[in-house]
């Protein structure tokens, strides 16, 4: 697998793909463009990184994020109880699939296997599901369909292993960054109850417990040879205001 690290003159592999502006305060979302993951193709041309002195301050003034109403995190919707009108538990949610070129993402549930293996992955989405994020309760899907139905959904098959549509795939990737002697690890995304992807949750580092939100199109995905590598857009400047993450 290539190693691509993500600088500030990535803006050319990433066919000048702007640049995102951190939130302005606790709650704020405005300005922030929310799609999936892009895919962008390389080659095995070396890039030439400038060296930069890694900063230290991370114990800086940030602002705070807190989820706003209707925000939820992708970690806890998947393995969500998914139900009926006749509020009968037909599935779990087995992942989010998170499209690319701007698609809006997809709920999976699994239709057969045992215990959350095998069987085969069909979509819902969200526009056909109501989806609740109640505070301190974990996410539910309402949907108006009986258990015996859904084999008619549309099935979902996966491209390969590591190709980051899906988001268990982009939960716990790690991405190197120019300006940071260590990789910086994507522990979460934060989506809306209508399917919007807004942000990634990010950690500075392996060990470290902080956790930071930045606008989830700065993740890139990088194809080459049939596989594929997480990248993390931003630059220094980005990286210090990005709001401090706080979770209930």
């Amino acid at each position: 697998m290539k190693t691509l690290l993500a600088t500030a003159s990535a803006s050319v592999l990433l066919l000048g793909a702007a640049a995102c502006s951190p939130a302005e305060g606790p709650a704020a979302t405005n300005g922030y463009e929310t799609r999936g993951p892009q895919v962008v193709e390389y080659d095995d041309q070396t890039m030439d990184t400038a060296s930069v002195n890694e900063r230290t301050d991370l114990d800086s003034v940030r602002a705070e994020y807190r989820l706003a109403q209707g925000e939820m995190e992708a970690s806890d919707l998947i393995g969500a109880s998914v139900r009926n009108g006749a509020d009968e538990e037909i599935a779990t949610v087995a992942d989010v699939y998170l499209g690319e070129d701007g698609a809006s993402p997809v709920i999976l549930i699994r239709d057969g296997g045992v215990a959350g293996v095998g069987g085969e992955l069909r979509q819902i989405a969200f526009n056909t599901a109501t989806v609740t994020a109640p505070a301190d309760q974990e996410p539910e899907v309402l949907v108006q369909i009986a258990e015996e139905t859904i084999e008619t959904l549309p099935a979902f098959e996966q491209d390969g292993m590591n190709d980051y549509r899906l988001a268990s795939e982009i939960m716990g990737a790690t991405t190197p960054v120019s300006f940071r002697e260590d990789d910086v690890r994507i522990t979460d995304l934060i989506l809306t109850n209508s399917g919007e992807l807004r942000y990634a949750v990010i950690s500075p580092s392996l060990a470290s417990t902080d956790q930071f939100v930045v606008p989830a199109n700065a993740i890139r995905v990088a194809e080459g040879d049939g596989e594929g590598d997480v990248i993390l857009d931003i630059d220094q400047s980005e990286f210090d205001e990005a709001p401090m993450y706080r979770w209930e």
